[in-house]
Parts: C-alpha cells; structure tokens; sequence
C-alpha cells in the first residue's frame, strides 16, 4: 500500500448480553491481542485512567460557567461570600471518522475483511479460512486472525512482544520483509487445553506498509496452521479502494455532555449474530494506539444482535425499554433484536443511561443499507 489509511485496559469482564458465538470469537480476538501487550510493557497502560486535560493523539488525520447564588444578610448580620465553584472545564470532542479505505481481498484459502471495526488510531480486518467456522454446529466462519491496520506514527514496535501462557508458546522475533519493506514475525505454538499432543503453529508478523505506518497479522486460537510464508502473503495482499464509512443502525437524540464516539464496529450479518458495536467515552481516548474494547476504562458500550437469547439471566422478549437501576445496564427489545446499552465505570447516572436509551432513534435493522454515519 502507498496511501497513509486514515480511520480514524483491568475492568469486570463483559456482561452476558452476547451470545456463546460473539463471546468466543471476542475472547480469541482480546486475549489473542493481550497475549502481545503483555509481553512488552503495553499491558501497564490498561489501569490509566482518563485524565481531565487531554492531549491531542499524533499522526491522525480528522474530517472532525454557572454563577453561585448569595442570599443577602439581615441587618447587623456580617456576611462573607461563599468561595466560588471551581471550574471543571468539559473534556474535549474531538470527532472521528469512522471511514477507511481498506478494502477486502483473499490470500490463498485465506479471506481478509472486510473491515470491521475502525478508532481514532486503527482499523481492523477479520481473517477468516475457507471451511473453517466456530464449531458446535455454528454456522459462523471462525476468525483465525486479525489484520490491524494503523495510522501513521501511531503503531510502536516494542509493542510487538509476547508472554503466552499454559496453552501458548511464542517464539522469538525474527526478521522479515513484506514487498520490500520492514516486518518482523514470532511464532505462536497453540497447545489444546484437551489434549497436549495437539499443537498448532501460526506466524504473527508486523510489517511497515507506508512509511512510518505499519500494520500487524495476530493469530487467534481456533484453525489450521499458518505458516510464515502464507502470513506475509497476507500482509502484501492489503489493498485499498474507495473510502467507505462504518454505520450504525440508529441515531442519537442525546449524548451526555463531553461524550463521543471512539470506536464502531460493523459486522455483516451472516457472519456473527452481533451486527454492530460503538464505544462511547467522555472525550477522545488519550493514545490513538489504546486498545478500544470492554477492558477501556469509562465507556458505555451499545450493542446491537439479532436473537433474544432465551435462557439467560436476563432474558426478557417483551417489546420496549428496560433498565435495571443501580446496574449500568439498558436493553430495547425491538422484533427480534436487542440493543444493549452497558456503562462500564463510566460514571453515568441511571437517568442519563436511560435517557440515552430512550433517544436512539432505530433504522432498519435488517438493511444495513440504511444505517447512519457516525457523526457522534
């Protein structure tokens, strides 16, 4: 690729509002990305938390006092003014463009894309291989990789470590080149938690794509082997194509003040039964390299999936809005989808969930063609 790409962590664990397919796949895809950060210092930054004065994230390309009342004194009364509020200026808001110009391709058996998710800072490609789904008589393909693609000067290298655990062995960093340019891989040995005579190996590289601007191939636990050669026969098959937006299947009548959109992500339905995600969080995130995910600190998550999951604790298939005090927790039950909305240390009151609950204004579920742009 010649062009720069313009797309734009510890918490409780994501509550059970996904079904057993989504939660898997979104399992292997976080701990997958974890097992990197953790082996190279990255991991540190999951407990900072948002500060009050933000700076401004480099390398990205964007297309975006009340008084105190004083009672007056009664006559021979002294009267000495109370001290003035102070002034908690409102966390900036910086828009993002959720479009990218990433567009899907194949690689041998392999089918990258296309694009599912976009940030300030990166967009990332599902990598998914021909026959291979998420087992248990699902009919969902298995994501066995994810290609992520980042702004210029936001991706640093040192990044590019690995701890691994019982089930995963991660070798040492190798030099490599794709079409020419800078990569670096590591090979990661995954051992089946059932039987430990079965072992399957995948390359994971990271390769510079444009000058200062580089992109990553990490391997998820689940399908065939994925050796070095096919990896960089990955990386060199990223393409681009007219820009296109990320949308969503709603519009919001209101935002608490400060808040925004930092993440959307859009799924084709016939691949998972989650079809669309946004993160909101009060300002921009700090790093536009930070991980945009449940583990975020501050965020409200709205998710939107088609079927009801019958049999959770939670489950309800009456029609309209439920929330449930004290929790940080919202649902809409609309047909036969449900939009949850979760705020996760987000500091939000139980009204101003609700409130943001009652003002999504649904489109066409069903017809991803008629969902809005994220101008939020």
């Amino acid at each position: 690729m010649r062009d720069v790409l313009k797309s734009l962590e510890a918490t409780p664990p994501p509550p059970a509002r996904t079904n057993a397919d989504d939660i898997i796949g979104r399992a292997r895809r976080t701990q997958a990305w974890r097992n990197v950060a953790l082996g190279s210092g990255v991991a540190a930054c999951l407990a900072v938390a948002v500060a009050v004065s933000l700076p401004s994230p480099g390398g990205s390309e964007l297309t975006g006092s009340s008084g105190v009342g004083t009672a007056e004194p009664t006559p021979g009364q002294s009267f000495t003014p109370p001290p003035a509020e102070p002034t908690v200026a409102a966390l900036p808001v910086k828009k993002v463009d959720f479009s990218t110009g990433l567009s899907p391709y194949r690689a041998g058996a392999f089918r990258v894309g296309p694009a599912t998710e976009v940030t300030d800072g990166y967009v990332e490609l599902p990598v998914y291989h021909d026959g291979t789904t998420l087992g248990g008589g699902s009919k969902f393909p298995l994501e066995v990789a994810t290609v992520t693609v980042y702004d210029k000067d936001v991706y640093d290298t040192a990044m590019f470590g690995g701890a691994g655990n019982a089930t995963l062995t991660i070798g040492d960093q190798y030099p490599a080149t794709v079409d020419g340019r800078p990569a670096m891989g590591r090979d990661w040995t995954y051992t089946s938690p059932v039987d430990a005579s079965k072992k399957t190996t995948k390359a994971a590289l990271a390769w510079q794509y444009a000058d200062g601007a580089w992109a990553t191939l990490v391997p998820n636990y689940g399908g065939p082997d994925l050796p070095r050669d096919q990896a960089v026969r990955i990386a060199a098959g990223l393409a681009t194509a007219a820009r296109h937006d990320l949308k969503v299947p709603y519009s919001p009548k209101f935002l608490p003040e400060g808040w925004q959109a930092v993440a959307v992500r859009q799924v084709a339905p016939d691949t998972r039964e989650t079809i669309s995600e946004v993160f909101l969080h009060k300002g921009p995130v700090p790093d536009p390299a930070t991980r945009v995910d449940e583990v975020l600190p501050g965020h409200v998550q709205i998710t939107v999936m088609k079927g009801l999951e019958p049999g959770k604790a939670d489950f309800t298939d009456k029609e309209g809005l439920h929330c449930t005090a004290g929790r940080g927790s919202c649902t809409i039950i609309h047909g036969d989808y449900r939009i949850d909305l979760h705020a996760n240390g987000a500091g939000l009151s139980d009204g101003e969930l609700r409130q943001l609950a009652e003002g999504l204004q649904l489109r066409d579920l069903t017809n991803q063609t008629t969902w809005a742009k994220v101008d939020f």
